[in-house]
């Protein structure tokens, strides 16, 4: 959606110039001069966009002030300041005032940026005007994405009702929440009164030719991409995602995303091979046991694998049962992880060992994550097409993985599918590569899921 775009395209430009203009301003009341404050500006512009940005600071959808989003602010201020701190540390003349140009320029920049942040805030919710959105249905379709939108605030939309058709009132919505208005033959007078802004097509009508010029208009799975980074999933969109797959298989897609996978699977085994060794070293040490082992896991076509990881728990024989999948989520506090290793899971560095099985071609480094066999058959009875989600390579991380928390049931494991599709519809090589960027971003500081 275009005002999307526009807002983060204005969120840019401003942190642009804040980080720019208040670097300038610092580093000559620090004295430094001409060359030196060229570079600095350009680190901290550069480095300090990219960190905002993997720092979720442009994610309209979910924007909004809160304490945890303002300590992630500051954090990422801090972060983008290692490279000039780096740089001065080894080429300015004083270490003194170098630290003591760098605090000012962190708490400078916070300040400006926290305070563009609570002006764009107030602006966003109290002065900004709502789109009106109009929905043609009253099916479960048109309350999906009637609730999406009203769920999510900062895009500033206001669902009018919905528009029934003769022909579909056996399917009226059970939801109090937004009026339904009878279509016959009054749908351009209606947008007219209600000044609705864009259409959304829940179902199928004839009304559809009288809407007027200038108004947008979304098929409803569409306008829930646009809004939620989900693929809604039914019968039909199932269907159209599987002819997409089936006729728009590009072998230069393919051949270049092997390469990628070769390529970034060589360089995380290489860089962090230190890591690897100490911790699979200290976990042998720990209880004289394999610190290597592998798990069958389901790749493309339900095919299963032997996947590798550094152990990170005390044996046992668990198995999943049918109504108890949130005891398959072993989180950093579960009491079968060995103590020391509750960061290692956090840092997601008990999942090195996968980049072997992207090197065989099992695995891809981005891709639906590879599930256990034993869930996977709980799964595929309980969760409707989840199945789908074979139709490519599973991955070392995710668009899934990025954008969600741990699943603890199957509601959870349903969204986390509806993540998988969309990343399936819409890969792209380089929006793997910013999803790879994002989930070592994440690993780094322990908030990868």
């Amino acid at each position: 959606m275009k005002s999307l775009l526009k807002a983060t395209s204005i969120m840019f430009i401003f942190d642009l110039l804040i980080l720019c203009f208040v670097t300038y301003i610092c580093a000559e009341l620090f004295g430094y001069t001409g060359k030196a404050i060229l570079f600095l500006c350009i680190l901290v512009v550069s480095v300090g966009l990219i960190v905002l940005f993997l720092k979720g600071n442009y994610k309209i959808r979910e924007y909004n002030i809160t304490v945890k989003n303002t300590y992630l602010l500051f954090e990422g201020v801090v972060m983008m300041h290692i490279l000039p701190a780096i740089y001065l540390l080894i080429f300015a003349a004083s270490i003194t005032s170098s630290l003591q140009f760098l605090a000012v320029n962190i708490l400078a920049i916070f300040i400006f940026l926290r305070l563009y942040r609570a002006l764009y805030h107030l602006y966003l919710f109290y002065v900004k005007k709502e789109k009106n959105i109009l929905i043609l249905g009253t099916d479960e379709r048109a309350r999906t994405i009637a609730d999406e939108i009203q769920s999510k605030k900062a895009l500033r939309m206001n669902v009018v009702g919905f528009v029934q058709e003769d022909s579909h009132e056996e399917e009226i919505v059970e939801d109090n929440k937004f009026p339904i208005y009878k279509s016959e033959g009054n749908l351009k007078q209606l947008i007219k009164e209600k000044k609705v802004d864009t259409v959304v097509i829940a179902q199928a009508t004839e009304q559809i030719i009288s809407i007027p010029r200038g108004i947008e208009i979304y098929k409803m799975p569409e306008f829930y991409e646009i809004v939620t980074g989900k693929y809604y999933i039914d019968e039909k969109t199932i269907t159209e995602l599987y002819y997409q797959y089936a006729t728009h298989r590009s072998v230069v897609y393919d051949f270049c995303k092997r390469a990628y996978d070769i390529i970034a699977a060589t360089i995380i085994l290489v860089v962090t091979s230190p890591i690897t060794v100490f911790t699979a070293l200290r976990i042998w040490m720990t209880d004289h046991e394999n610190p290597i082992y592998t798990q069958t896991r389901i790749g493309i076509g339900g095919r299963p694998f032997k996947c590798f990881k550094l152990r990170t728990m005390w044996a046992n024989d668990y198995v999943p049962k049918a109504g108890k999948i949130k005891e398959e989520t072993a989180g950093i506090n579960d009491d079968r992880v060995i103590p020391f290793c509750r960061f290692v899971r956090k840092a997601r560095f008990d999942e090195i060992p996968q980049m072997i099985n992207v090197l065989k071609g099992e695995m891809s480094i981005v891709g639906p994550r590879a599930e256990w066999d034993d869930l996977v058959k709980i799964y595929s009875k309980e969760i409707p097409y989840y199945t789908s989600r074979q139709w490519v390579k599973t991955g070392w991380t995710g668009w899934a993985q990025i954008n969600q928390g741990h699943c603890v049931n199957n509601d959870d494991v349903t969204e986390k599918l509806q993540y998988d599709l969309y990343y399936l519809k819409n890969r792209t090589l380089v929006w793997e590569i910013f999803i790879l960027v994002k989930a070592v971003f994440l690993a780094l500081g322990g908030r990868h899921e």
